[in-house]
């Protein structure tokens, strides 16, 4: 049997809602022909974000001119019949492809069914379907405007990605103490989670006119390529067999590294500390067994992996939130 999904009225139903409202009313009130039809356009015109819902308001006004000024012509030659409004649609909707402005085509039929059902084309006529598309269109800009924001999920995801992080190298940290073949790491679910944040910080984006890039979406992408990084190390750790002077200094450096995975202040020190082994490690004695000599190119691996991971991190150091410029991102 098929599962219901959960009734719920989310913010954007209640937007459609009172808007169709305001747009009867405020279309009658006018003494509008074909009033109702505000409606419709409210309900096409209202997006998910303040630029999709502005992109879709200029494609249907555009797309309604045309096929106002296209019908009323046309009808007025031809005749309001079956066959000359067919013809219309049949020449107009290859014009919107052209002009970039096909969203607009249910709301345009709309609009041209208002002229065929007219008793006389003439220029009333025609102010009154402009007036219908400035009120249904107008309306459904001002709901767009009343947009949720969505800085909290952004926060929760950030915090949500950061403990994730801390546990990897807590892992890690501990895999280094005691080597181990197999690490119960949940990359798959931190790559989900990352890939939500994102999507969510690229609707944010949408939601603003004048700004187009979001500090949270660079940090969500830095922490994705981070997340590759991890990966790598992952690997490399599972391959260590032997124990190592220099694992003990590396765990304690990767729990360093996940103790401060939400602060940028401490990325320098971290990679001084990085750079002392990497030095210490040139300057041991080979390796006497095939083993040892593994482990001992594996810790080099790895530390180059955690460069890499810490020089992200230090390069986005210089990036702010948008809501608040002083402080920088982690």
């Amino acid at each position: 049997m098929t599962r219901l999904n959960p009734y719920r009225i989310g913010f954007r139903t209640i937007k459609t809602a009172v808007g169709m409202a305001l747009g009867v009313i405020i279309a009658k009130l006018i003494g509008l022909d074909n009033f109702a039809s505000s409606a419709i356009l409210v309900v096409l015109c209202i997006k998910h974000t303040k630029m999709h819902s502005l992109q879709a308001i200029v494609s249907r006004f555009v797309s309604c001119l045309m096929v106002l000024t296209l019908g009323s012509i046309i009808f007025n030659l031809l005749g309001q019949n079956a066959i000359v409004l067919g013809l219309i649609v049949l020449l107009f909707i290859p014009l919107t492809v052209v002009f970039k402005v096909q969203e607009g085509v249910v709301t345009s039929c709309v609009i041209l069914l208002h002229v065929f059902n007219a008793k006389t084309i003439d220029i009333d006529l025609f102010f009154n379907e402009i007036i219908l598309l400035i009120v249904g269109l107008g309306i459904a800009f001002l709901m767009n405007l009343i947009m949720p924001s969505l800085d909290n999920n952004l926060k929760q995801y950030k915090h949500q990605i950061e403990n994730q992080f801390t546990n990897v190298f807590k892992v890690f940290s501990e895999a280094c103490k005691n080597p181990t073949p197999n690490l119960n790491i949940g990359f798959d679910k931190l790559s989900i989670t990352i890939s939500k944040a994102k999507s969510i910080a690229f609707r944010d984006v949408k939601n603003h006119y004048v700004r187009n890039e979001n500090s949270y979406y660079h940090y969500f992408d830095m922490r994705e390529e981070q997340l590759e990084l991890l990966r790598r190390m992952a690997k490399i750790i599972q391959n260590i067999e032997t124990k190592d002077y220099l694992l003990s200094k590396i765990s304690n450096l990767l729990s360093e590294v996940g103790t401060n995975v939400n602060s940028n202040d401490y990325t320098a020190l971290r990679l001084h500390s990085l750079y002392e082994i990497r030095l210490e490690l040139n300057k041991l004695d080979l390796p006497t067994t095939h083993e040892s000599f593994r482990t001992r190119a594996n810790l080099l691996q790895l530390l180059n992996e955690l460069e890499a991971y810490l020089v992200l991190k230090s390069q986005f150091g210089s990036l702010r939130l948008h809501n608040d410029p002083q402080v920088p991102v982690s």
